[in-house]
């Protein structure tokens, strides 16, 4: 995670640059706001910022994402937008960013017009779309350390869509990364503790998140897939869950996944996305166990090579869905009934954290491509996947954008881009 201390380093200096690039650009004395934001500071939080910063610059905004205003030492952060627009050009790739408040609806819906416009203006070409859905204690401002990230996940999309397509003689498809932004952090402080307290709060709101307007969003990136899939197309979506995020993904499209496991077909085949990705998500296993139980009267595909269409992944040391979720949601046990030792265990940890529901272990190799996948059972696996992510792999919450992880995420976008390609040349 890019924790408070961090963030709020980050945007003192910021703020720093900001008084700088008044008095370079002419504009004189700092105004009073500007000021009152420094005053704010006592002195020894203001030496240990200056220190920090060098050590630690935070992420600059560009191609018209919003200047955020500098933290203050502790703080609300109001139900309100980050960004004033839904659509960034950043050359190589297109950046979209959606909002929505604490009740599920749109900030704005000119962030979802732009976001529609593009992908309706297209709809006669493939086009790989990401979505990312971030998780607790983060939102959509421009130095948030996760869309950084992501914001380097699609570079390397780029650079791999590139090189794949160009084995193939074809033109690189256009690459659409969506950054979902919602309140996963409401108060904060320089040392997380009253962000900690916000757990059943920003629970309660991601699960609202989950049932509104983000739907929209998924169904349109839906609609413009299956239309290219029926025309011959193709195209690529990925959507991607961190945290709450996690939850907020499995409980958008948890009908559409269990639809695609109920198919008597060998093949498992979905119109809802190419690949749902969960990182660390924070819901309760519970909500898995139909897909758990379909998955187990059915026959494994007879292609042992078909990509998986549903991953989660959970590192073994996430204290956060492995020790605190268990504990935050503990008092169901008084007010639900359940049947066996399975249905009880469910009810309070998270899937990535039962053996019996694991598929897969991960962990690093020093040999290219830095990790090593291991099923936990013999024989063609079934197209969803629960992993276990070792430390190396996977560092605790937050620390999602490892290189061993990225690679193994890489590896499965690819398979399906690869899938996609050798659909096409059939048909």
């Amino acid at each position: 995670m890019y924790g408070l201390k961090d963030r709020s380093t980050a945007h003192f200096a910021c703020g720093l640059r900001q008084l700088r690039g008044m008095a370079v650009e002419g504009y004189g004395f700092p105004s009073s706001r500007s000021l009152a934001c420094v005053k704010t500071t006592t002195l020894g939080t203001l030496r240990w910022e200056l220190e920090m910063s060098e050590r630690d610059p935070a992420p600059t905004p560009s191609s018209g994402l919003a200047e955020p205003p500098p933290y203050a030492p502790i703080g609300v952060l109001g139900n309100t937008p980050n960004q004033s627009r839904g659509l960034f050009d950043f050359k190589e790739y297109q950046l979209a960013i959606v909002e929505f408040d604490d009740q599920g609806r749109c900030y704005s819906r000119q962030q979802m017009k732009e976001v529609a416009d593009w992908v309706s203006s297209r709809m006669d070409r493939d086009v790989i779309i990401v979505v990312f859905v971030h998780g607790w204690k983060h939102n959509a401002r421009s130095d948030d350390q996760n869309l950084a990230d992501f914001q380097k996940v699609l570079t390397e999309t780029v650079q791999l869509e590139r090189a794949e397509q160009a084995k193939h003689g074809n033109a690189p498809r256009p690459v659409l990364g969506v950054f979902v932004g919602w309140r996963g952090l409401s108060l904060y402080d320089r040392f997380d503790v009253l962000a900690n307290l916000t757990f059943w709060d920003r629970q309660g709101a991601g699960r609202r998140v989950a049932v509104g307007s983000v739907r929209e969003l998924f169904g349109r990136f839906r609609h413009y897939r299956n239309h290219r899939v029926d025309e011959k197309g193709a195209p690529l979506l990925v959507i991607v869950g961190h945290s709450f995020g996690g939850m907020i993904v499995y409980s958008a499209l948890a009908q559409s996944l269990i639809e695609a496991a109920s198919t008597t077909r060998p093949e498992i085949s979905t119109r809802f996305a190419d690949l749902v990705l969960l990182v660390n998500p924070a819901f309760e296993a519970a909500r898995y166990l139909p897909i758990y139980d379909l998955l187990r009267e059915r026959s494994p595909p007879e292609d042992a090579n078909q990509p998986p269409v549903f991953v989660c992944a959970t590192a073994t040391n996430d204290w956060a869905t492995g020790i605190a979720f268990p504990i935050g949601n503990a008092y169901c046990l008084l007010t639900e009934s359940r049947r066996g030792r399975e249905e009880r265990q469910a009810m309070i940890n998270t899937m990535g954290h039962l053996d019996w529901l694991t598929t897969h272990d991960l962990t690093t190799t020093d040999n290219a491509p830095g990790y090593k996948r291991t099923a936990r059972s013999p024989g063609p696996p079934q197209p969803y996947w629960v992993v276990s992510a070792a430390p190396t792999v996977i560092n605790g919450h937050d620390e999602i954008f490892k290189p061993p992880f990225l690679a193994f995420v890489a590896d499965l976008v690819f398979a399906h881009v690869s899938q996609s390609i050798r659909r096409k040349e059939l048909t």
